[in-house]
């Protein structure tokens, strides 16, 4: 096998900010597993990356020499696309609508290009994440494919007696812990992470994934198309949205159509819009082209970046992105947009200090534990690259 190398040092990335400010895009997490973790699971194979100049650090990097199969690391693994790529030539280019999915090469090069390489078009349906909304309306399929890849001959751990089933595709990992619950898997499966708590009086529609370590308080409501990443807590009404993993929404208040990305937190009573009064389809910030982006789409919920706080009873309008950082904590209905590392309250919208944001996190490392997967020095990064639109924001 050639070395794979999940290739995303590219200007297309940027529609995926603020998530990607801190992440690979191979690294987002769409069904079960993370896109990394499924090429990894199909082929078993290490893979390295070649991403974002602040990030590099972070992952794997390509090796210097050698032979390359290079894949778009927004793309999806599918038995179909790893045929394809199985038998792909040397010096050739796996092609879809105009854009590279991957391509094989005996020496580096950044992007394949008509000179060298030989073009095949893919002739099936290739699953990218090309957009922040992608991440939730394709997460349904992937939860379904990444469950029988992950339960094919493993056996489920036993559901407690006191529970409520209804259906047959349940997957239990080790030591999970779930009383007086309802699992719901007549429209999808239910995966629940090793180590998981269902507390008391929850109701889980499938399909749906509770990640490793991942808490669910007493008495929430998750309907399909729910992933919960590892390490999560997650209390009130969630519908349609993905966690990446390591945040909290633990009280009462209702998600949907949403994206958090790690180490966030919602505090209590906060909901979110996801459908406009007037039935517009709904404008999405969009980072790459520093404006608003029609999604053609009438339900949009929020995307949120790594370490945003969002107060108590804060109201999160219709198609709203909050940037890396952001502390949010205002009575009124939060913006559309929110750049990175702002801090907002009723009475001023001001930059978070870089010192004070450092100081923060390191009180918060100090006390959690939470070192691993968090790298100051990337947001620091972030917080250089990010200081223009963070102060045209605070002037307007």
């Amino acid at each position: 096998m050639l070395e794979v190398v999940l290739h995303d040092r590219a200007v297309w990335r940027q529609h995926l900010l603020p998530l990607l400010h801190t992440r690979s895009a191979a690294e987002l997490r769409v069904g079960i597993l993370t896109i990394a973790e499924k090429w990894r699971k199909f082929w078993n194979v290490k893979v390295s990356y070649h991403t974002a100049e602040h990030l590099q650090g972070k992952y794997a990097a390509r090796p210097e020499e050698g032979s390359f199969l290079v894949v778009r690391a927004n793309l999806c693994p599918s038995e179909e696309l790893l045929m394809v790529l199985a038998s792909l030539p040397m010096n050739t280019v796996l092609e879809s609508k105009g854009r590279w999915l991957a391509y094989r090469t005996s020496q580096w090069v950044e992007e394949p290009n008509a000179d060298d390489f030989i073009a095949l078009e893919y002739e099936g349906h290739p699953v990218l994440i090309e957009f922040l909304e992608d991440i939730y309306l394709k997460n349904e399929q992937q939860i379904c494919a990444d469950f029988d890849l992950l339960t094919k001959n493993v056996a489920s751990e036993m559901l407690e007696p006191s529970n409520t089933l209804i259906g047959e595709a349940l997957f239990l990992g080790k030591s999970v812990e779930a009383f007086c619950c309802v699992f719901n898997t007549v429209k999808g499966p239910i995966y629940i992470g090793e180590g998981a708590v269902i507390e008391e009086s929850s109701v889980l529609k499938g399909p749906l994934v509770i990640g490793a370590y991942s808490r669910v308080k007493a008495g929430a409501k998750l309907y399909p198309n729910v992933t919960i990443g590892p390490r999560c807590t997650v209390g009130g009404e969630v519908n349609n949205a993905v966690f990446l993993g390591n945040s909290s929404k633990g009280h009462e208040g209702y998600l949907g159509c949403a994206v958090l990305g790690e180490w966030c937190n919602i505090g209590a009573g906060c909901s979110n819009s996801n459908l406009q009064n007037n039935w517009a389809s709904v404008k999405l910030y969009d980072y790459k082209l520093a404006d608003y982006r029609n999604t053609d789409l009438l339900k949009i919920g929020t995307f949120i970046g790594d370490f945003a706080m969002i107060g108590i009873n804060s109201s999160i309008t219709t198609g709203a992105v909050i940037g890396v950082g952001a502390q949010i904590a205002i009575s009124n209905i939060i913006p559309k947009f929110v750049p990175d590392f702002v801090w907002l309250t009723d009475g001023k919208k001001s930059s978070y200090i870089w010192d004070n944001f450092a100081e923060m996190m390191q009180r918060r490392i100090d006390r959690i534990s939470e070192r691993d997967g968090i790298e100051v020095d990337v947001l620091a990064s972030v917080y250089e690259q990010t200081r223009k639109k963070r102060e045209i924001f605070i002037k307007v």
